[in-house]
């Protein structure tokens, strides 16, 4: 999986004939990286906007294990890669659920609706390209809501997730979260 990441990242570099002065050469690890806590997990970013001439963001996030990854979403400004580096995920790719385990590489364009969500008992680990990279600040203005005015229920954490991703031109459509992914939600709320 180095291998992968070196790949990746010699990629991005190469940019149509862009000037790749002023960006410096960056070297990290899994499990390492600057980190956003994001609704019970953390998001280690290896490469962020501006790293490289390319502007990709490469973060690293490993999925509790009976968890949603991301609801249902459409992204209108990123196009995103998905690597399954260990664990199994579920993605939703349209109406289309893909079980998927290591080794599996999900490219989704930005307009398409998709999610992902882990519905095992063990964690799944995934790295995420997104391009263009500015998406990456997502997860950091989603912590600093999640932070503000004290702990949060279920349906809360759901709006301020829909709320901010809006901010970034992402629209969320739970209506679209398939039977195996609406049991990790548990029951809806009493009235």
């Amino acid at each position: 999986m180095k291998y992968l990441i070196c790949i990746i990242a010699l990629l991005a570099f190469k940019t149509n004939g862009a000037d790749n002065h002023g960006h410096t050469p960056k070297f990290s690890q899994l499990g390492e990286g600057d980190i956003t806590h994001y609704v019970g997990r953390d998001i280690h970013h290896h490469v962020s906007v501006g790293d490289l001439p390319s502007n990709i963001a490469l973060f690293e996030e490993t999925l509790p294990p009976k968890s949603i990854g991301a609801p249902p979403h459409t992204h209108s400004n990123e196009d995103e890669i998905f690597i399954v580096l260990n664990g199994q995920v579920h993605f939703l790719s349209g109406e289309k659920e893909v079980k998927a385990g290591p080794g599996t590489i999900a490219s989704l364009p930005r307009g398409h609706i998709h999610g992902f969500w882990n519905p095992y008992d063990e964690p799944a680990t995934l790295l995420v390209v997104a391009a263009p990279g500015h998406f990456e600040d997502f997860f950091r203005a989603v912590e600093k809501n999640m932070s503000e005015g004290g702990p949060k229920s279920p349906p809360q954490v759901g709006q301020i997730i829909a709320e901010t991703a809006a901010k970034y031109g992402v629209i969320v459509d739970m209506s679209k979260l398939p039977p195996s992914g609406l049991a990790l939600l548990g029951p809806p709320p009493k009235e």
